[in-house]
């Protein structure tokens, strides 16, 4: 290609399309901050093999979800699948998920095709916010993958199996916005307005860090323990934080145990209506446990009672002036043990944090942001353990 050929190509591209177009390793990592274009690049580059490739490939590109993987990285494919003008529609089996360009086939998977994650190979595969995926799903991955596997994540995570890539078979890039230059300045003005308001946020989300314990962090030394290996109890309780189109419906299964809480995450999804929570709650088999739910939302919780048909009993939270504090401060007094199935949950605990000034002092208020499930766990215990003389009238 002559020079002004190259430099018409390189102003539609970041540097991260070149990482990859240069790499020889087994595991091509792309980490780092929000909006570096790390994701963009990486169909860019599944455009470019589609076009030049001397064999046809089998390409996956992989998200946790469906309806995450239609609103995030099959968009952006799509996308540049036209702007290159080798889309054809009658080449996209919208039904399958799958698009193909002479001989080679692009297919879009998320977790919950199973048969595809486990019972195929493929020549390359693409793991969008890999951080979404536990050990187990990229080792069925990792088996059934024939050259190599691309990587992108924001390093959100204290600990994460995609640390522990053996080095001499992995590249990794680290990036921020800083790196993409088709940015607006009023996107990155918004980022850069982390660094005062949320220090902690910005250093993983605006400069690509990885998390690390902090003294915001409002838990630190849960410990985490199979699902299975929990104690058998008595005292066993849900709780329940609403929500629905902006926020995730967030249950937690919780026992005690003499001074400890065994706690299980047991729902968190967007969309869940109170017919949906109801039903949901039966099919797992909860049909004789209290759930105490968040006392905001009395009419929720009263048609929670009306749909009640296996033996649920709900019951309204404690609620006052001070008690996200006062619920916090409890169950500190606890020792708390966390499922390794809980992994939404996890990543609420490595995230929920203390407010902070302009000048850095911690203030003893929390962010409102990942919260859902420490809510629902509020709720339960201090409703239940907190005032155990009253606790009873329902």
């Amino acid at each position: 290609m002559e020079a002004s050929g190259i430099q018409k190509v390189e102003q539609f591209l970041n540097r991260q399309f070149y990482d990859l177009l240069y790499s020889d390793k087994r595991y091509r990592v792309h980490c780092g901050g929000s909006r570096s274009g790390k994701s963009w690049a990486c169909c860019q580059f599944i455009a470019y093999l589609l076009q030049t490739t001397s064999s046809p490939l089998l390409i996956d590109i992989v998200r946790k979800t469906l309806p995450s993987l239609r609103g995030s990285i099959m968009r952006d494919m799509i996308q540049i699948l036209q702007e290159t003008n080798i889309y054809w529609e009658g080449d996209h089996n919208k039904a399958e998920n799958t698009f193909t360009y002479k001989g080679s086939v692009l297919s879009f998977i998320s977790l919950d095709m199973a048969q595809k994650i486990r019972g195929r190979k493929r020549d390359i595969a693409l793991l969008e916010e890999a951080n979404e995926l536990s050990l187990e799903d990229f080792r069925q991955i990792d088996l059934r993958t024939e050259q190599f596997i691309i990587f992108t994540y924001n390093p959100s995570d204290v600990t994460s199996w995609l640390y522990d890539l053996p080095e001499d078979k992995t590249d990794e890039w680290v990036t921020t916005y800083k790196d993409n230059k088709f940015l607006s300045n009023n996107i990155i003005q918004s980022i850069e307005a982390l660094k005062d308001k949320d220090p902690d946020f910005y250093r993983v989300f605006g400069e690509g860090q990885r998390a690390v314990f902090s003294q915001r962090q409002i838990f630190s030394n849960w410990n985490m323990i199979d699902y299975k290996d929990f104690p058998e109890s008595d005292d066993i309780y849900l709780g329940l934080d609403f929500g629905y189109s902006n926020d995730q419906c967030a249950i937690c299964e919780v026992r005690k145990v003499g001074g400890d809480l065994y706690v299980h995450e047991v729902c968190y999804r967007l969309g869940m209506t109170n017919n949906d929570i109801s039903n949901y709650l039966y099919e797992k088999g909860y049909r004789d446990v209290l759930c105490i739910y968040d006392s905001a939302e009395p009419k929720s919780g009263e048609e929670l009672r009306q749909l009640d048909r296996g033996g649920n009993m709900f019951k309204a939270s404690k609620k006052g002036q001070g008690s996200i504090n006062a619920g916090i401060s409890f169950l500190k007094e606890f020792n708390i043990y966390l499922s390794n199935e809980s992994k939404n949950f996890k990543k609420e605990y490595e995230n929920y944090l203390w407010d902070v000034l302009k000048d850095g002092t911690i203030i003893n208020k929390p962010v409102d942001r990942w919260n859902h499930l420490h809510d629902s766990l509020r709720y339960c215990a201090y409703t239940v353990w907190g005032n155990r003389s009253s606790f009873f009238v329902i």
